[in-house]
């Protein structure tokens, strides 16, 4: 099939009325009454692009394959020859659909050459890892043994406070939990610690891995000079040192050898920018997932599996009867793993050198980890119904992208959960910036749930990627289902937000139904509230709206509909086609073009 661009507009094109035309598009923005009857799906543009497990499975299965033949050398890690492979792979994908021009975004990496982290204490050698960013000691360095205590004894080192009976200079030892590793170094260092390790707690045994084995390539914030060398200990080093400091006398504490060997550089790599050829460049919806991996293992989940799907998505783009109205550009970062650089440096960089093409950009979809082997189908909370998102400023504009996934797997009886809208992916840079953004994640290191595995299926207790991080990260441990359940919802995103007739057209406000009562009457010549017949396969050209998707947030019981009661929506099952194209349907809502005025 030839592909479209707005220059050469497609010969099958079945174009919205004028009138639908002009209510969905007002003034550069996206508006939607409270209110939906209808939407139009243009052509023959299936409400989800088309987009299936098993297109994503044929990069995914490239990238697993670029990824093991470069295990000598970091498999994909930022700054490696897989890295270059996998991105060369894209690149072709990407140029082959012939819809979107192809580039490199190059940017500078600080980064670290780790050496020797270890705590030597009556002989024995207790051998750790490093954080990224953290210092090092000048040499050996012999001090006495320390640890923070908090109000309920425990050693996490969350609060200054903690610190209060830690001797300057010590060797600090401190309990992974609660708050982050730049928290615990943090207050160390304002303790005057002249070393940190922070010793892993309890964790859920996967398969090849020790309970509570050693934290590797950890991220601690970014690089402080002044903090104090740290570092991190397996569980049970943390616990046999812990232990001998509390045996041991109050004059004669337990003495300790910190080395931790650093050397810090930079470097350079890159991300991929692919800009549609079709759509209004005057409003961009960004689409983005991480290419990069640790080094520690093939990354087929974290996450080939996102950056598999972008791949697929963009041949779905380019299939489209219809061309997108607004331009996607599709974003495979770098260097995530080692503090979201590439997206950062991205950002930053229109932030700094061009401003009007980040105001240009008006919607942000991050993709990382949609094959977790113990999944949970996730959409990022940013309407907070279920975290409260301390500390992340949400944008507006944000909880109606988390409504166009929700709304999606209520329509198709699709159990979902909130996950924490947390910043710990590549959304944060642009969340910074007022971007309104989403996406999906199907779990990393959080541990499952009963409730969770009643919903879908799997080991609760444990992690719902028991592989996250290691030499276990490979093609066969991605979930199938979880991917055959990711990509429709992730096309349907990119129709939602980029195809202007997927937009509902306002109408005139009407009571929202209390959840029991009886639908009221359509008048003659409305369409019907309620699907009339058998739902069918093929996409429809008019979706019906689906009773409930537009105002009635509540569920039989009274339980809400969020991730929050993880309950399963009792919508009835219906086609793709039949979906009301209504993530964007919140009352009174609009996501506008956040384009500068010339």
């Amino acid at each position: 099939m030839p592909r479209h661009t707005l220059q050469s507009p497609p010969p099958r094109v079945r174009r919205v009325s004028a009138a639908l035309a002009a209510g969905a598009l007002v003034g550069g923005a996206l508006m939607v009454g409270p209110t939906a009857t209808a939407a139009v799906v243009p052509g023959d543009v299936p409400a989800d692009l088309g987009l299936t497990g098993a297109d994503v499975m044929t990069h995914l299965t490239e990238l697993a394959e670029i990824s093991e033949s470069y295990a000598a050398d970091g498999y994909r890690v930022w700054n490696g020859p897989g890295y270059e492979a996998a991105a060369e792979y894209a690149e072709q994908v990407l140029e082959d659909t012939g819809a979107f021009t192809v580039s490199r975004h190059t940017f500078e990496v600080p980064y670290s050459e780790f050496g020797e982290a270890s705590l030597t204490v009556d002989g024995t050698t207790y051998l750790g890892s490093h954080f990224d960013s953290s210092e090092a000691t000048d040499g050996p360095y012999t001090e006495a043994l320390s640890q923070p205590v908090s109000a309920d004894g425990a050693h996490l080192g969350c609060e200054p406070a903690d610190f209060a009976a830690v001797p300057a200079g010590s060797i600090v030892l401190v309990q992974r939990g609660v708050c982050t590793f730049e928290q615990k170094i943090d207050n160390a260092s304002a303790a005057g610690a002249g070393a940190v390790f922070i010793y892993n707690n309890a964790r859920p045994e996967a398969e090849g891995v020790a309970p509570g084995d050693q934290l590797t390539n950890v991220a601690s914030g970014p690089r402080d000079t002044e903090d104090s060398p740290a570092a991190t200990l397996p569980q049970a080093s943390g616990e046999t040192l812990s232990a001998l400091m509390e045996a041991a006398p109050a004059d004669a504490p337990v003495e300790g050898t910190a080395l931790i060997e650093k050397e810090f550089l930079v470097g350079e790599t890159f991300n991929i920018i692919a800009d549609s050829i079709a759509g209004d460049p005057e409003d961009t919806v960004v689409i983005g997932a991480h290419l990069d991996g640790v080094a520690e293992g093939p990354g087929v989940n974290d996450n080939a599996s996102g950056s598999a799907a972008i791949l697929a998505l963009a041949e779905r783009i380019a299939d489209a009867e219809v061309p997108n109205d607004k331009r996607i550009r599709l974003a495979l970062w770098g260097a995530e793993e080692i503090g979201l650089l590439g997206s950062t440096a991205y950002v930053d960089d229109l932030v700094q050198d061009d401003p009007a093409e980040l105001a240009r950009i008006s919607s942000y979809l991050n993709y990382d980890m949609i094959g977790s082997e113990n999944f949970t189908v996730g959409v990022y909370d940013a309407n907070r119904s279920t975290f409260p998102a301390d500390g992340v400023t949400i944008p507006e504009g944000s909880a109606e992208i988390e409504r166009i996934y929700t709304d999606y797997f209520d329509a198709i009886d699709q159990p979902w959960i909130d996950s924490e809208y947390s910043g710990r992916s590549d959304y944060q840079a642009f969340i910074d910036n007022g971007i309104p953004s989403g996406g999906l994640f199907s779990g990393g290191d959080d541990i499952k749930t009963e409730e969770e595995a009643a919903l879908f299926g799997g080991t609760a207790g444990v992690f719902m990627d028991r592989n996250y991080h290691t030499e276990n990260d490979t093609l066969a441990n991605v979930s199938r289902e979880s991917v055959d359940i990711f990509s429709p919802a992730i096309g349907h995103a990119a129709f939602a937000l980029a195809w202007e007739a997927a937009v509902v057209p306002p109408v005139d406000p009407s009571p929202e139904p209390t959840p029991g009562d009886p639908s009221p009457e359509p008048t003659p010549g409305d369409p019907s509230p309620e699907p009339t017949g058998e739902p069918t396969a093929a996409p429809s050209p008019t979706a019906t709206a689906i009773p409930g998707a537009a105002g009635d947030r509540t569920r039989p019981g009274g339980l809400a509909t969020t991730g929050a009661d993880l309950a399963v929506s009792p919508l009835p099952a219906i086609g793709i086609g039949m979906l009301v194209l209504g993530g964007l349907v919140a009352a009174g809502t609009t996501i506008a073009r956040r384009r500068t005025q010339e």
